[in-house]
Formats: structure tokens, C-alpha cells, sequence
């Protein structure tokens, strides 16, 4: 018995340690696998991800440039206002509903020829995100030039093309939120690296965070 537990407390070990081997060289070379940045491609949409205006001023760069006619505009869940938002309307800052803020940003930028198709409603991931795209899209196989972050850019390619397999998909990135191969070496870098690897991971997994798990939003 003596014999036995000391086995399994053996096997254990070994195996928490490769397991700890294997998490460190995965995250060690994070910035090289996650380092996505497709060519753009001619499509039938471009497709701003929610979660960073950034990539609004990247998608109308690439309707100017005539990638695709149709911009989706994400209809991503809209978050309670916070103290520092109402102390700004105090103050007199602009009060905008999400679309309008979004089309006034487009047409700022000199896209606004550009015909604005929105979908889905309230989703809070990007898986929900692809889905709800795929309801919307109804069957049809689209072209898709994605637009997301830098850090994000391997998660958002792996759901899309999960989720919409006959869809052609390119996912091109911001030049905002580029991040260091040596990543460790970046304060900024690191902290954006560390927690979209921790959600790739996550969503390898299995996991997927949506709208109806009840968490609270404030």
C-alpha cells in the first residue's frame, strides 16, 4: 500500500511538472504562434471585431482601398454607464448611441460611402460574436476580411473559421496593439499576451463565455 501511494505521488509529480514544462514553452514562444496578420483580400464584407475602436479606423482604410463595399457593424453588448461616463456628460462631452459614434467615426475617416450592414445583439465574446454572424449570413458563403487586434488575431481566426467553414476568411490586424515576439521584455506586451493566451486556452478547452451565464455586468 506504502509502495502504491508512493507511485502515485511520483506519477503525479512527474506529470505536474510536464505539464508546468509544456505551459512555459507554449507561452514562451506565445508571440511567435499567435503572430497573425493575413494579407487583405478581395471580399464581400470587412468586418470590424468589437472590443477596440481601433480597428474601425483600419476597416475604413481598407473600404477606401477598395477591399469590399460592406462594412458589418458588430452589435456587441452595450455596457452600463459608469461614474466617469456621466461625469464627462456633466462636463459637456458628446453623447452618442454606439451606431451613431460608430458612423460618425467611419464618415470622419471618409467612408462614409461605404453601406453599413449590422448584426447580432448584445453578444459579449467572439464566439458569440461568429455566431451571431452566421445567423446572420443565413446560409450564404461569404467572403470575410476580418479586422481585430494584433493579440487577438490567432483566437479570432480560429473561432471564425470554426464556426464558417464555407466562408473565405482573412483576418488582418491593427497597427494599434502590435506586441514584441520577446514579449516579456514589454510591460504592455505581456499583459495583453498573458491574458489572450490564457482565453485561447480556454476556448481549446472547450470554454466559451456568452451572454445568457447570468454574469452581471457593471
Amino acid at each position: 500500500m506504502v509502495k502504491f501511494i508512493r507511485f502515485t505521488l511520483q506519477a503525479l509529480g512527474a506529470l505536474t511538472l510536464f505539464t508546468l514544462v509544456v505551459s512555459f514553452g507554449m507561452l514562451l514562444f506565445a508571440g511567435l504562434w499567435m503572430d497573425v496578420n493575413d494579407e487583405p483580400i478581395k471580399a464581400d464584407f470587412i468586418l470590424p471585431l468589437a472590443g477596440n475602436d481601433n480597428r474601425l479606423i483600419s476597416a475604413a482604410e481598407l473600404y477606401k482601398q477598395g477591399y469590399a463595399p460592406t462594412i458589418l457593424m458588430s452589435n456587441a453588448i452595450v455596457f452600463p454607464h459608469t461614474r466617469l461616463d456621466r461625469l464627462k456628460r456633466k462636463m459637456g462631452y458628446p453623447q452618442y448611441s454606439r451606431t451613431q459614434y460608430q458612423t460618425l467615426i467611419l464618415q470622419t475617416l471618409g467612408a462614409d460611402s461605404a453601406k453599413l450592414e449590422a448584426f447580432g445583439n448584445g453578444h459579449i465574446s467572439t464566439v458569440e460574436e461568429a455566431e451571431a454572424l452566421k445567423k446572420h449570413l443565413n446560409g450564404k458563403k461569404a467572403s470575410l476580411l476580418i479586422v481585430t487586434s494584433p493579440y487577438h488575431a490567432r483566437r479570432a481566426k480560429m473561432i471564425f473559421e470554426k464556426i464558417l467553414p464555407d466562408c473565405r476568411i482573412a483576418v488582418t490586424t491593427t497597427e494599434e496593439g502590435a506586441f514584441e515576439r520577446s514579449w516579456w521584455k514589454d510591460q504592455v506586451s505581456a499583459q495583453n499576451l498573458i491574458l489572450e493566451f490564457a482565453k485561447t486556452m480556454h476556448y481549446i478547452l472547450g470554454g466559451a463565455f456568452r451572454s445568457t451565464d447570468g454574469n452581471k455586468i457593471g
